[in-house]
């Protein structure tokens, strides 16, 4: 709506300024001023007052021009900004990016397997974990626990050993709660392994790495 009434502005400006100047032009070129309907001294005034309304015309034109530009240039501005925020915005979530913020540590000591640490991990998203690491490693969506040949446990080609050290930036509180709520994952797992050692820590700030292995698209394509 700014913009549109900007140009309306700037369109009748240059519409009022034009019927002045073609008035200008008729009344100069006629070849004999005593013939109208004005006495010479009227037609000086008008022509004095036409002059001074272009003069006021031209200047509003082009403040008007000044500040389309301005306007202009700032809506490219704020495309840029919101350009670069989704970006960075994708990049977060794809864990190519360094993110820091609140959340919780937790560690877990025990004879896990790689089922009990998923189902930990999928807790730990659906308690609003926003990003997520496993002894220094980052995960993305695409992230997949398994067993190693050697039987130990694997994330991606990186073994993860006992101590389990889960970083989740989030709010602190909710995935506490949700980690210690009746039945929930660490109920579950401290029923399947008595001897199973939790610790759940809130950090005011928690800094996560990049992830080892980006997310790579082979099939998928832009759609334009």
């Amino acid at each position: 709506m700014l913009r549109r009434g900007l140009v309306s502005r700037l369109w009748v400006a240059a519409v009022l300024l034009g019927l002045g100047v073609a008035t200008i032009a008729q009344l100069r070129g006629q070849r004999n001023l005593q013939k109208t309907l004005y006495s010479e001294d009227e037609q000086v005034v008008l022509l004095g007052q036409l002059v001074d309304a272009n003069h006021r015309l031209r200047a509003e034109i082009s403040a008007l021009s000044t500040q389309q530009a301005a306007y202009d240039a700032e809506r490219q501005g704020t495309a840029l900004e919101k350009l670069v925020a989704d970006l960075n915005q994708v990049r977060m979530l794809n864990g190519a990016a360094v993110v820091a913020g609140p959340g919780i540590e937790l560690v877990l000591d025990g004879p896990l397997n790689a089922l009990d640490l998923q189902d930990t991990l999928n807790e730990l998203r659906n308690a609003g974990a926003e990003a997520i690491a496993l002894n220094g490693v980052r995960l993305t969506a695409s992230s997949v626990l398994d067993v190693a040949s050697s039987g130990e446990l694997r994330l991606g080609d990186q073994i993860v050993s006992r101590p389990y050290r889960l970083q989740a930036i989030g709010d602190p509180q909710t995935i506490e709660a949700a980690l210690l709520r009746r039945g929930g994952i660490l109920a579950v797992l401290e029923r399947s392994y008595p001897a199973l050692s939790t610790q759940i820590t809130q950090r005011e700030r928690l800094v996560l790495d990049v992830s080892r292995a980006p997310a790579t698209l082979q099939y998928a394509e832009l759609v334009r």
